[in-house]
């Protein structure tokens, strides 16, 4: 069975109801951006049903290449289904129930129509005591699959932009930062700016890369602008002007 973390107040009504559609055989549309746990969501429901993308399932249904009948399926990015009257036509002759995902409810009417339950799943940013379950779950997981100690939660590098998808690459990175040095980091500078090196103008263009996180670790660290314009060298005046233009990366 996959493991759907629900922690917060909501995820854990989310998976209330994730139980009750265990239990009857109806139509359900679980939506939500893009890794907040909609597939695991869904293998939690039906632990034992393949996961179709839409896509493919709409071909497979044209080429008549499936053999399923009185039994339950998941459909992955339904929303990118075409063709409304082909799949629900197949899914009535086929007695098929599905548990479908998608990243938004702006659905074919016709399609919603079919769904007698909607979960929709908040991100990260809405779920603090989720996220650090999954911080626990993926720092774990780095530190097996690395064979790596566990490293503590303060040195770890947490990124929810995008929700799960994110996250788990920045402990990851975590893990890969604590085995990597100054040449290391120099060494994956250089790659990367010379591959974006172009124009006339690519030393201002790029400065940014190291602007950026030096300013967001002297303001950490030292808090207010006096102290970070007294630690890095710079007049208080040249230091507003630089986190004025970097506010957007800062």
């Amino acid at each position: 069975m996959s493991e759907y973390i629900a922690q917060d107040e909501v995820s854990k009504e989310i998976l209330n109801s994730a139980r009750l559609l265990q239990a009857v055989n109806v139509n359900a549309l679980i939506t939500g951006s893009m890794g907040v746990g909609k597939k695991a969501l869904a293998k939690f429901i039906l632990p034992h049903s393949e996961i179709f993308e839409a896509k493919s399932l709409q071909q497979d249904i044209i080429d008549d290449v499936l053999n399923i009948q009185n039994d339950a399926i998941i459909i992955d990015k339904i929303h990118e289904i075409t063709n409304i009257d082909l799949l629900l036509n197949w899914l009535d002759i086929n007695s098929i129930r599905i548990i479908a995902i998608s990243n938004n409810d702006n659905l074919n009417k016709k399609l919603k129509e079919i769904f007698s339950i909607n979960l929709e799943i908040p991100n990260l940013e809405r779920r603090e005591l989720d996220t650090k379950g999954l911080i626990k779950k993926f720092s774990k997981e780095a530190s097996i699959i690395l064979d790596m100690e566990v490293i503590s939660s303060n040195k770890l590098i947490t990124n929810i932009s995008k929700n799960t998808h994110s996250l788990r690459k920045s402990i990851y990175f975590s893990y890969l930062f604590e085995t990597i040095g100054e040449e290391e980091i120099l060494m994956f500078q250089e790659r990367y700016l010379s591959e974006h090196l172009e124009g006339e103008n690519s030393y201002k263009d790029l400065l940014y890369l190291f602007e950026v996180p030096l300013l967001k670790a002297a303001t950490k660290k030292y808090k207010s602008q006096v102290q970070v314009a007294k630690h890095l060298g710079l007049n208080r005046i040249t230091l507003r002007k630089k986190l004025e233009i970097h506010k957007e990366l800062l």
